[in-house]
């Protein structure tokens, strides 16, 4: 099994993002608020993971399988693949096998109504293997949400508590590209998109800019897959790494148990 550490390199901090020590779960300190509401609901999102008593948080693991997908007509078609070229530094720095020994599965199916008469559908094409997963596509209409589909992919191989890296390839989400480009990676932050430095940057765990990503699309479907695999207080995203890779967003979520002597109660 990789390692839960990485061996991405922490650029030198630009003017204007915070500098701290990385915190441990549950925080201690509120940083302070410099994207506005894209960061509070990243907040919320944040204690989601680390305070099991927090009865805001309505989400509820679901017992969704892949039979049950078949079972509902889901087209599912699943082959051997390596890592994707766009992550594959990244996963592979982290110990990985660079062998073609990961699952990929293309899960389907058209959207209920008139949108689906028109021919729109559900696509999820997911990577999985041991501790890893690699969300090459996600893009939902209806029924259920990415989290649930992408743990019953973990189940198939009957690990899905090994998980502590999460990968969104070439992000075609808008409202999370624009967060990062034009937000995170701004003059106010001494950045530009695309960055000048091809070195992953790194967000340390209860930062403006950790809490601002956990705020965005993809940051939620970080924070529910967590949340399906893993019982609440357990486990948390312990850093959020992002780079560019010819023009696109790429993105990694770290997985890690809170430390015991800090679980809340």
């Amino acid at each position: 099994m990789a390692s839960s550490k990485h061996s991405s390199i922490l650029p030198t901090p630009s003017q204007g993002i915070s500098v701290t020590t990385p915190d441990t779960p549950p925080a201690t300190s509120n940083p302070e608020r410099r994207y506005g509401r894209i960061q509070d609901s990243g907040a919320i999102r944040q204690r989601w993971l680390e305070d099991p008593t927090d009865k805001t948080c309505k989400m509820q693991p679901s017992s969704l399988s892949v039979d049950d997908l078949i079972a509902a007509d889901w087209y599912v078609s699943t082959t051997k693949a390596n890592i994707p070229f766009q992550v594959s530094h990244s996963v592979f720095k982290l110990g990985y096998s660079n062998e073609a020994i990961y699952n990929q599965t293309l899960t389907q199916n058209y959207a209920k109504g008139a949108l689906g008469a028109a021919g729109c559908e559900n696509i999820y094409d997911i990577l999985v293997g041991k501790g890893l997963m690699i969300a090459e596509g996600m893009f939902r209409i209806d029924g259920p949400q990415f989290s649930q589909i992408a743990r019953a992919h973990m189940q198939e191989i009957g690990e899905p508590q090994s998980l502590r890296h999460f990968y969104v390839c070439d992000i075609a989400n808008i409202h999370t590209r624009k967060f990062v480009q034009n937000v995170l990676y701004s003059p106010r932050n001494g950045l530009t998109w695309p960055p000048v430095c091809r070195a992953p940057r790194v967000w340390e765990y209860n930062t403006p800019e950790y809490q601002g990503l956990l705020g965005t699309r993809v940051g939620k479907c970080a924070v529910y897959l967590v949340l399906e695999i893993f019982p609440r207080g357990t486990y948390y995203i312990s850093r959020i790494v992002t780079w560019d890779e010819s023009c696109s967003l790429e993105i990694r979520f770290d997985i890690e148990p809170i430390p015991a002597s800090v679980c809340v109660a």
